[in-house]
C-alpha cells in the first residue's frame, strides 16, 4: 500500500484521468465502491489503481465498457468460463485482424493522398482528408 491514503484526486493523478473517470468507473460497475474515511473522502487501494489500469489498457486497445465488465467478472469461475473467455477472445481476435485490415488499407490511401497534397496548392485538401476519413472502413 502507499504511505499516504490513495485519495480520489491522487488516484487520478497516478493514472492520469479526472477524479469523475473514477467515479463513473466505480457507478458503472467496473471498479468497486471504496471504504470511506472518517471525513467521507473515497479511500482507494492499489487493488484500486491496478484495476483502472487495467480498464485504461482495456480501453486503449478497443474494448467497450461493457466487455471489460465481463472480462473482470469472468475471473476465477470455472469450466464454463473458460468456454465463454475462448469465445470473446475468437471474437476479440476476428474484430482486431478486420480492424488492423481497415487501418492498414487507411494508411495505403492516406499516404498515396499525402503524397498527392504535398505537391499541390492549398486549395480542398481539407476537403479531401473529411472525404478520405469519411469513406474509411
Amino acid at each position: 500500500m502507499n504511505e499516504k491514503p490513495l485519495l480520489i484526486g491522487r488516484l487520478a493523478k497516478l493514472l492520469g484521468v479526472r477524479p469523475d473517470t473514477i467515479r463513473f468507473y466505480e457507478r458503472s460497475g467496473l471498479l468497486p465502491k471504496p471504504s470511506r474515511a472518517a471525513s467521507g473522502y473515497r479511500v482507494y487501494n492499489d487493488a484500486a489503481l491496478n484495476q483502472v489500469r487495467f480498464i485504461r489498457k482495456a480501453r486503449s486497445l478497443g474494448f467497450s465498457l461493457d466487455e471489460i465488465r465481463r472480462i473482470m467478472n469472468l475471473r476465477g469461475h470455472g469450466k464454463e468460463t473458460c468456454r465463454s473467455v475462448i469465445a470473446m477472445a475468437e471474437a476479440t481476435l476476428a474484430e482486431t485482424e478486420a480492424k488492423l485490415q481497415e487501418l492498414s488499407k487507411f494508411k495505403e490511401t492516406l499516404a498515396r493522398n499525402l503524397k498527392r497534397w504535398k505537391k499541390k496548392t492549398c486549395g480542398s485538401i481539407a476537403a479531401e482528408f473529411c472525404a478520405l476519413i469519411e469513406s474509411a472502413g
